[in-house]
């Protein structure tokens, strides 16, 4: 039988066009899984972006959300954003905003006992978050100054939150993730108690990384990571104009495991083996 020239033509007609709706069909998939990625790719650098902008008003919306009763109960520990703060700490940074806070915290030792309420609800990352808060932070920090460090004299009394903080089991993960993944201050147009606080947040974390009880709870690869990030802070702290005049603490810390009279052998030597192999 044979078959019309016609015929065979919308038979190829007919399989070039199946053949045509498979591409659309496969093209179709393609563009709707590329967008279906796009789109993926896209939230998760939006909850990236989200979470950096943020920051410590993540750390405490989460309390907020999660001890609503405290927060009415406790109002005058929080701000208007929302976050933990001193409320002894508010106004300008003048002379007579220094006066008062020396008399009534430093020897008076007012308006910074944190509601043991407030402490035994907090995550350990809350509570590094509120100890950085401070009124006396930038006192503490300057001139080589070291109270976070005395662990043996009872300086910890004075402030229930950095005794709670040092006795969490956390402690140690805490700070080093928090140490690690944190950036000091560059924006010189960065409001003035932010680029302090961040700062002084790292102080702590040095610090409390860098103390006798610390040496077991990392391994040697940590310790060194440990050493390198405090040199490199304490470098640029040293050659920065924002920071200089805010307190030498990453190079106090250093000083503090140096030499053989250090209370602190153990960093010590792990010191001397970052400096040898860095020199």
């Amino acid at each position: 039988m044979k078959l019309s020239k016609k015929k065979i033509l919308y038979g190829k007609q007919q399989s070039t066009t199946k053949k045509g709706e498979v591409y659309m069909g496969k093209a179709k998939k393609c563009i709707i899984a590329i967008c279906i990625a796009v789109l993926l790719v896209g939230v998760g650098a939006g909850t990236i972006i989200y979470r950096q902008a943020q920051g410590n008003e993540s750390l405490w919306g989460t309390f907020a959300k999660d001890h609503k009763d405290l927060v009415k109960k406790y109002s005058d520990w929080f701000n208007k954003d929302g976050e933990f703060y001193f409320k002894i700490a508010e106004g300008k940074k003048d002379t007579a905003w220094w006066d008062k806070i020396f008399d009534k915290v430093a020897n008076k030792e007012e308006g910074t006992k944190i509601p043991e309420e407030l402490i035994k609800a907090m995550t350990t990352e809350q509570l590094l978050d509120a100890c950085a808060r401070h009124p006396l932070a930038i006192q503490f920090y300057d001139d080589y100054e070291e109270p976070y460090r005395k662990w043996e004299d009872g300086t910890f009394d004075r402030f229930n939150g950095l005794e709670a903080l040092i006795h969490r089991k956390d402690v140690w993960t805490v700070c080093y993730k928090d140490y690690m993944n944190s950036e000091l201050p560059q924006d010189k147009n960065e409001d003035e108690e932010k680029i302090e606080f961040s700062l002084y947040r790292q102080c702590l974390d040095a610090d409390i990384l860098l103390s006798p009880d610390s040496y077991d709870h990392f391994t040697k690869k940590q310790r060194q990571r440990i050493i390198k990030r405090t040199s490199e802070n304490a470098d640029f702290v040293e050659k920065s104009e924002l920071l200089m005049a805010r307190g030498l603490c990453f190079s106090s810390i250093l000083c503090s495991i140096d030499g053989s009279n250090t209370h602190n052998p153990s960093w010590s030597k792990e010191k001397e083996v970052y400096n040898k192999a860095n020199d």
